[in-house]
């Protein structure tokens, strides 16, 4: 038998996972399974909870009374904007709505109409507005459009913690929860905006803990130790800054890629930095960190199957094309070719243009021009003190798009992550 695993569950927006580590973090197994969707009280997408809560429970006991393995500790990693409503009694309210989903218009506006203007609230705020995925907006949606549904909100937990209330039936809210783009959070006078408390929405909210507060359950016999759970990405940025003293950027890449700075000198942000993409998160002790997104896995991908079907491939591994310098420096000085689903379209054409010889050069071209956006996006929180850049996540094996990023950073050494679980092992070490 293996003593003293640490169990820790990573729920992404697509994924879910589990990861069994020992107690110096070396990986022992993992599983995942597909997260799944249903619909919420309007028929739009959004995430099932009873299906994602059910199967963390079967894995848990399934660890929990192994022969071959004693679960010590265990934590949550999951993906943030979500909050969980609980009534009087602790039974979930649902739905649990999907941060997709758009509050409309005229919600949007009541609420700038009450605590704006806009700029100076995400000034104060750290984020641009996001609509859904400002989930404190949530609420204030929640009150002026299902008032019947809030009435009956006791508490509201953040995804993180309400996983791990599942299992020690405490409240919690902790910093990195509240920090990620949630518009809750006042970072000029760091407490809760004003709003917040005028609503009298800060009731719901239990009380503010420190992201690594441990609480011990005895569970069939079994001693745990269960953490309160952390925002996703905050978790792998927490992984890195347990492991790296000299000041970087971690250019955390998928359906995301997300740019965090937790060096940053000025941890306000100006104006024009929200407008291009910049948002404060919070690190565990409540220290703001500078960072910038783009929906660059996701634009990656509309593009690659378009090419695909251009080009007639059929199967396509991004991690096995090279880097092909002639190529590079043939079209590095070219119009731009591509226009966009989700990214801006300033620069682009004004129709697509596929003139391309063959595949290669096509690939070439598309991370080339994803990479224009995507360091337009690193300048916003790039400062000079920075010595070296990680990547981690699907683009750390696209051997073009390193490439590239080691061109354009010359003086900054670039590490590439090979370890897939940096969120989970974050979250580990926290307990």
């Amino acid at each position: 038998m293996i003593n003293n695993c640490i169990l820790v569950f990573d729920i992404g927006k697509t994924n879910q996972k589990y990861f069994l580590f020992d107690t110096n973090y070396n990986l022992i197994l993992q599983g995942n399974k597909k997260t799944q969707k249903t619909k919420d009280d309007d028929g739009d997408k959004c995430d099932d909870i009873e299906k994602m809560t059910s199967w963390i429970k079967k894995v848990f006991y399934k660890y929990l009374n192994s022969n071959k393995y004693k679960i010590t500790k265990v934590n949550f990693s999951a993906f943030g904007a979500t909050l969980v409503h609980l009534d009087s009694s602790f039974k979930i309210i649902k739905p649990v709505y999907d941060y997709n989903k758009k509050i409309d218009e005229e919600t949007i506006s009541l609420f700038y109409s009450k605590y704006g203007p806009e700029k100076n609230f995400s000034l104060s705020t750290g984020s641009k507005n996001l609509n859904m995925l400002n989930s404190g907006k949530q609420i204030f949606w929640l009150k002026r459009k299902k008032p019947n549904l809030y009435k009956r909100i006791k508490y509201s937990l953040h995804l993180p913690q309400y996983l791990s209330f599942l299992f020690t039936d405490e409240l919690a809210t902790e910093y990195t929860s509240i920090g990620c783009h949630t518009d809750l959070w006042d970072y000029e006078n760091k407490k809760y905006h004003y709003w917040v408390k005028n609503e009298g929405i800060h009731k719901l909210f239990p009380q503010i803990v420190k992201t690594n507060k441990t609480i011990t359950k005895t569970i069939n016999s079994n001693k745990i130790v269960f953490g309160i759970g952390i925002h996703d990405s905050s978790s792998a940025l927490q992984y890195y800054l347990a492991n790296e003293t000299d000041p970087f950027i971690l250019i955390s890449t998928g359906t995301w890629c997300i740019n965090f700075n937790p060096f940053a000198r000025n941890n306000i942000f100006d104006i024009s930095q929200i407008k291009n993409g910049a948002t404060a998160y919070m690190k565990i002790d409540s220290s703001p960190v500078k960072t910038s997104r783009i929906f660059l896995g996701a634009e990656h991908e509309i593009k690659l199957n378009q090419l695909m079907g251009f080009f007639q491939i059929k199967n396509f591994d991004s991690s096995k094309i090279k880097f092909n310098k002639k190529i590079y420096l043939a079209i590095k000085k070219n119009k731009n070719n591509y226009r966009w689903t989700y990214l801006s379209n300033e620069n682009c054409p004004k129709h697509e243009i596929f003139n391309f010889e063959n595949f290669d050069e096509a690939y070439h071209r598309l991370i080339l021009e994803l990479f224009q956006i995507l360091k337009k996006s690193i300048s916003v929180i790039f400062d000079e003190c920075i010595k070296k850049i990680y990547v981690e996540g699907g683009f750390s094996k696209n051997k073009i798009f390193i490439e590239i990023l080691k061109i354009n950073y010359p003086n900054h050494k670039i590490i590439i992550n090979t370890i897939s679980n940096a969120s989970s092992r974050g979250a580990a070490m926290l307990i």
